[in-house]
């Protein structure tokens, strides 16, 4: 009760003694206070000096004010002016006491502030003279009494922030001493409980220090050193105490002592065994001689031997194929001769025998083992069966066979998909293109029209989705040719301004100055991503502006970067939109019921895209307040003259092939399609240009014509590559054989529009390649290059007017051209109303013209291009 019951005050002591880290945080407490108080004091004293400075200074300069301000009006014995100066002294909170006094020293004026508790000032009397030119004149005094009272707060504020920053900061420091301390403390603790079970004969110890490289790791290691020594010490206290025993007993415990020691080799020998029989491998020994000496229970397991059986068998004839014997005594025959051997300790994979005389993989490792016996030695093997492992490699590489077999049926798939959704395309958009430039009524030539714009559109879906299917596989590729920057706007300018001027949007194209004019990289690529983010914008966009510009984004590796901006001010997106807009078949709004439409694959194609071309896309928006897509693309430098020779190389010059046909005939043409749709699309669209066309079902029909005919028969072949009975490939190919035919241009065409095929066809013979649906621009200038004729594409017909609009006809003229002659918006309305008025009166060029500016907003040009039509009529 004693020890335990000394009070607060003794136990504060016990503490002291016991507890270095208490004495060392109190006395580095001390040492902080100590030198905080007296830091303190001086900061304090400077301080304080520094305060009655400043104060006294500030009484001086008001003394100095006053002074100024009463010399006049004491020189003028001008009483009220002495007192308004007075009483607007009290306006300072820290003036007390205002005296002014006369020059014999009778008070003139005072001020005394209403404070009622006393406070403690400073006294400042200040001599007022006034002057004139000529002298100086005596004219009174002042006496002011200045407040100390906020420069005492103020002081003591400092003195309280000061005494408790520095009381945080003494604590703070002994706290972290006493967190480090207690932290670098716990290792010693350790220690300390270590050592005192060592002196209990434990010497199950867990020390925290292990591991550390300074002195409390190495501290920790000696203490475990010290148990091991102890633990040997006692180890050897023991054996001195049994052999002392054993020298007593010699002749009496020698033979239980030899006993004793059979028995632990015995159990040594059976522990051992056991172990090697739990094993998961199967261990076999073998002794120079070829013998089985070792065989363990998975041995058993595994090869279906017993023990007792595989013992002192020939391991090459017991586990070991028949193919391998002999390899298997050479190398034991090399291996004892003093060579070396590639097998000794490593693992190999090899193939093992089983009793039934199956055949089975495994993992072998070989290592040679010394036995008691002088320069003698064994060899031990662990055998793992891996049969379960290649079973499931093979079913691993037999579902990548599955996987590239999936994958080569999908290209398959798609190639088909191509064909088959392609051939009837090209018939539609063939049929309407050919339809519109037909004479038809007004209302029919809006019914087709739409056609023509949906097959154009849904062709569009068609490539979006086999542009996705080529990313997804890794096929597609971008180029790099020269081109001009100039001719990517302007593609992307005819292709996009119909559809902004429709929703009546201000569309701007704009470069920079500093923009190089001609690059080196894809411009067909470039142009399908700038054409998807502008079409984009128009479909967000309900009114407004929307704008595409280029500029000068610096330099990286050597080439220009260029920056590509499309901004909007359309509906924009929230931020949850956003970041999931280069989704594949995602749209910022998902409901089936959403406005806009589209397959949400044009974004996400067109980021892959960018990205094969070292970009990557970035957009801003918010909502309501548009959209702004922007991305950089390094492109090397090129000049008008490498563009002229990409160009030169890929289309040729028009009219380079010399034709050996007649002049007094048309150029023939042999066309060889399997679709009777596209055989009457393809043929009247060569018929409007005055070929001679003659049509086949099949290659080998083609091949039989051309052979009949001969090699001058015809000017040109247009070759369907996937037709029944013979293909187009195999056609060209027979075709290339026959020397007679080797100046016979050759131009394929396809609905297969998957990479790698242009490259096919060129390799096979063929002059050019041409995709379905066919474009008939496309189709005329290849026809014009290898027939060595100029084809101009055939504009559309305009429809008919009704009859009762032909009377209106001339008015609707003079009132189209007013209103351009006064830039008025409803331009465009009223044309679209009297386009089939004005056909009346136009010729198809001049309505195709007059279309054209309309579309681009030309007023001016097309007001020219009416004026002259009425100034025609007017003369005739």
């Amino acid at each position: 009760m004693l020890s335990d019951g000394g009070g607060p005050l003794s136990q504060l002591r016990l503490a002291w003694r016991r507890n270095i880290l208490l004495r060392l945080g109190f006395g580095i407490f001390l040492a902080v206070a100590m030198s905080t108080a007296i830091y303190t004091t001086y900061v304090m004293r400077t301080l304080r000096s520094e305060a009655e400075q400043n104060l006294r200074e500030r009484a001086e300069r008001l003394a100095a004010v006053l002074s100024q301000a009463l010399a006049r009006p004491l020189f003028d014995i001008n009483s009220a002016a002495v007192s308004s100066v007075v009483d607007a002294s009290g306006a300072t909170p820290e003036v007390l006491v205002l005296r002014v006094l006369g020059p014999n020293g009778a008070e003139l004026a005072s001020y005394v502030s209403p404070l009622k508790e006393p406070v403690s000032s400073i006294h400042v009397r200040r001599d007022i003279q006034f002057s004139d030119a000529r002298r100086s004149y005596p004219v009174g005094s002042i006496d002011l009494a200045y407040s100390r009272q906020q420069m005492d707060a103020d002081l003591q504020r400092q003195i309280v922030n000061t005494v408790a920053a520095n009381l945080l900061l003494a604590l703070g420091i002994v706290l972290s001493i006493f967190i480090v301390g207690r932290r670098a403390a716990r290792p010693f603790a350790d220690i300390r409980v270590g050592l005192e079970k060592l002196t209990r004969g434990e010497t199950d110890i867990k020390l925290s220090g292990l591991g550390r490289d300074d002195q409390v790791g190495r501290l920790s290691q000696a203490v475990l050193r010290f148990r091991d020594t102890l633990t040997r010490l006692r180890d050897a206290e023991r054996e001195l105490r049994d052999l002392n025993a054993e020298l007593e007993q010699r002749i009496s415990a020698r033979t239980a002592e030899l006993t004793r020691s059979t028995q632990q080799a015995r159990d040594s020998q059976a522990k051992l065994q056991t172990i090697v029989d739990t094993a998961l491998d199967a261990v076999v020994r073998m002794d120079v001689e070829g013998r089985i000496v070792g065989w363990n229970k998975q041995a058993e397991t595994i090869f279906g031997w017993k023990r007792e059986e595989a013992l002192g068998l020939d391991l090459g004839q017991t586990i070991i194929p028949p193919r391998f014997r002999y390899e298997h005594k050479r190398g034991i025959q090399r291996y004892m001769t003093g060579g070396t051997s590639g097998v000794l300790d490593t693992r190999i994979e090899v193939y093992a025998l089983r009793r039934n005389g199956e055949e089975f993989p495994i993992e072998l490792s070989i290592t040679q083992v010394k036995t008691e016996e002088r320069d003698s030695f064994e060899f031990c093997a662990f055998i793992r069966d891996i049969s379960d492992r290649r079973e499931r490699e093979q079913k691993l590489v037999n579902a990548n066979v599955m996987a590239e077999a999936a994958n080569v049926a999908k290209s398959e798939f798609l190639a088909n998909m191509s064909h088959e959704i392609r051939t009837p395309m090209s018939a539609v958009i063939g049929m309407a293109y050919l339809a519109l430039r037909t004479e038809m009524t007004a209302r029919q030539h809006d019914y087709i029209s739409k056609i023509h714009r949906a097959a154009l559109t849904l062709l569009g879906i068609i490539n979006d989705i086999l542009d996705f299917s080529k990313i997804e596989a890794g096929r597609l590729e971008v180029e790099a040719i020269p081109f001009s920057l100039e001719d990517v706007l302007v593609n992307v300018n005819s292709v996009t301004a119909q559809r902004a001027a429709e929703k009546r949007l201000t569309f701007v194209i704009g470069m920079a100055p500093d923009v190089p004019r001609y690059l080196v990289g894809d411009p067909l690529r470039l142009g399908q991503v700038l054409i998807n983010l502008v079409n984009n914008a128009v479909k967000f966009t309900l009114e407004g502006k929307l704008e595409l510009h280029c500029a000068l984004h610096g330099e990286r590796n050597g080439k220009a970067v260029v920056r590509f901006t499309v901004s909007d001010t359309g509906i924009g997106m929230t931020p949850q939109q956003k970041s999931r807009l280069f989704r594949a078949f995602s749209q910022a709004n998902g409901s089936t019921t959403r406005q806009y439409g589209g397959t949400g694959l044009g974004l996400s194609i067109s980021q892959q895209l960018v990205r094969l071309m070292g970009g990557n896309i970035e957009v801003e928006s918010e909502v309501d307040c548009g959209s702004v897509f922007h991305f950089d693309l390094p492109f090397a430098l090129s000049d008008a003259a490498a563009l002229a020779v990409q160009t030169a190389l890929h289309s040729g010059p028009v009219g380079d092939l010399k034709l050996e046909a007649s002049p007094r005939r048309t150029a023939r043409v042999l066309l060889a399609e399997d679709s009777a749709d596209n055989q009457d699309v393809t043929r009247e669209l060569l018929e409007l240009q005055g070929l001679d066309v003659e049509v086949v079902a099949d290659g080998r029909e083609a091949v039989e014509r051309l052979m009949e005919a001969g090699p001058r028969a015809y000017d040109l072949v247009l070759m369907d590559l996937g037709m029944p009975v013979m293909d187009g490939h195999e056609a060209t190919r027979l075709l290339r054989v026959d020397s007679r035919f080797s100046e016979l241009p050759i131009i394929a065409v396809t609905s297969n529009a998957l990479a790698g095929m242009r490259a096919r066809c060129i390799e096979e013979g063929m002059q050019d390649y041409l995709t379905k649906p066919i474009d008939p621009q496309r189709l005329y200038a290849v026809l014009s290059r290898w027939l060595g004729v100029s084809m101009k594409v055939i504009p559309p017909v305009p429809p008919l007017p009704d009859a009762g609009d032909a009377t209106d006809a001339r008015q609707a003229l003079l009132d189209l051209a007013a209103l351009l002659a006064e830039f008025s918006g409803e331009s465009m309305d009223y044309f679209e109303r009297a386009q089939a008025s004005l056909a009346a009166l136009l010729s198809p060029q001049e309505m195709a013209r007059l279309k054209h500016h309309m579309e681009q907003y030309e007023f001016q040009a097309a007001g020219r291009l009416l004026a002259e039509t009425i100034r025609k009529m007017e003369t005739s």
